[in-house]
């Protein structure tokens, strides 16, 4: 059982508690003040992903809709649909790939959103989230086609038997080892054969570094 203890704060003061009780009143009841110093976001908001992103090479900006729940589906997961009226194509960033060079939320994507005035004059609406997003430094792929440079890889996963597609495949991945003309594409054939080589992810998106084999 818990007792209140007296506090003497100067050898003049007041036996009594009043001095916290005061403390207390004076601090703000709204968490957000206390640690952030733009005070509560304006309102939050449910967005889907949409297509594209407006960076180039893309970066942690996306394009999103805004959404509500309408109900749920014969598996018991929420079902979206657009709101009447609300935001369209509007710019969020993911705050959790800033300056990491990612873009990895994928499209269709329901996500929590932040509309927060920024710093300017008149201040203009921001819209912020905050997505964790696995960030891959290499991965195992499969060689899919070759066209106009660069590859269309599959990454994959090693199960017990074999590999196993994971996730969608990658278009426009470069093999920056490929020095000279006659050795563009080689990763390409021949035909018949599944060619798995490793991915390496950079902040321009993903590579291939992969020397073809010379005779000297």
């Amino acid at each position: 059982m818990g007792t209140d203890r007296l506090r003497i704060y100067a050898p003049d003061a007041a036996l009594d508690r009043g001095d916290d009780r005061d403390l207390e009143a004076a601090r703000p009841a709204d968490r957000w003040t206390e640690v952030s110093p733009g005070g509560p976001p304006y309102r939050l908001l449910w967005c889907r992903v949409a297509g594209g992103a407006p960076g180039s090479p893309p970066d942690e900006r996306y394009y999103a809709d805004e959404v509500r729940p309408e109900g749920t589906d014969a598996g018991g997961h929420i079902e979206w649909e657009a709101v009447p009226g609300g935001l369209e194509g509007i710019t969020v960033h993911n705050i959790a790939e800033a300056e990491a060079g990612t873009h990895l939320v994928p499209e269709d994507t329901v996500i929590r959103v932040e509309e927060r005035p920024d710093r300017s004059g008149p201040p203009e609406m921001v819209y912020l989230t905050n997505v964790p997003v696995e960030r891959w430094t290499w991965r195992v792929a499969r060689i899919v086609s070759y066209s106009g440079g660069t590859y269309t890889v599959q990454p994959v996963r090693r199960e017990e038997g074999g590999f196993e597609n994971d996730g969608d495949p990658i278009a426009g991945v470069p093999n920056i080892g490929e020095l000279w003309p006659d050795e563009a594409g080689y990763l390409a054939g021949p035909d018949g054969f599944d060619r798995y080589v490793r991915i390496l992810w950079t902040p321009a998106g993903w590579i291939i570094l992969l020397h073809p084999p010379r005779m000297v």
